[in-house]
């Protein structure tokens, strides 16, 4: 902490940038990072530390830049793969993004975050299929939170696989009950599996929470036409 406090050499600048991160404090942690580049430019984590910044500000291409620059001096991490892969996605460059995410899963096939990561990606774009490849073979490595339950249930529900969907849904929410719209996804898949019983507790609990929250409005009233039927 000392070092970082008063740093000397570029090791001190890095820590020193790291705290600034944590405490928000960006531009400063830019200025530590850079410092530590200017005293020795083969120091591949503090290029990657600078692109997380640029991350945190969303300067995509500039994160890009130091991503790109992290690799040329360490290759094989597979954590400067997965931010890479999350600024390309970010850009909307996609085939970028698998390639980048793909080369984390090749350096560590045990890296967890690339996994997910690769399954966000395909699952905003609709790619279900491979949404779930990669979602099932993140969980085999490693528990999931509940959002990724939540997600694996949305890209099993939109699969027609409704059971697994159920199965998923009710995983989440063991781990985390104060997502209000996963009671929602949960009613209507009990509903495709042709359990309205279990699709009226879903949507009464549904509605009870969702009371008062402007960003479910609509979930709001396809609930409550669903339930007087």
């Amino acid at each position: 902490m000392g070092q970082a406090l008063n740093p000397t050499d570029a090791e001190g600048h890095l820590e020193l940038g790291k705290i600034y991160r944590e405490l928000g404090e960006s531009e400063k942690a830019i200025e530590s990072f850079q410092n530590a580049i200017a005293l020795d430019d083969k120091h591949e984590h503090a290029y990657n530390n600078l692109g997380l910044v640029y991350t945190d500000l969303r300067l995509f291409v500039l994160a890009i830049e130091m991503f790109q620059a992290a690799l040329e001096l360490s290759p094989g991490n597979p954590a400067f793969y997965n931010n890479l892969g999350y600024a390309y996605n970010m850009t909307d460059r996609f085939e970028e993004a698998v390639t980048a995410y793909s080369s984390a899963i090749e350096a560590d096939p045990t890296f967890v975050d690339a996994y997910y990561n690769l399954a966000d990606a395909y699952l905003n774009r609709d790619m279900y299929e491979d949404a779930i490849k990669y979602y099932e073979s993140a969980l085999e490595i490693e528990a999931g939170d509940a959002d990724i339950y939540f997600n694996i249930g949305l890209a099993y529900e939109e699969t027609e696989q409704f059971l697994r969907a159920i199965q998923s849904y009710e995983k989440g929410l063991s781990l985390d009950d104060s997502d209000v719209e996963a009671y929602y996804r949960l009613a209507h898949a009990y509903k495709k599996n042709g359990d309205p019983l279990m699709m009226r507790r879903y949507l009464e609990t549904f509605l009870e929470r969702a009371k008062g929250l402007p960003h479910l409005e609509e979930e709001v009233r396809t609930a409550e036409i669903m339930y007087d039927r």
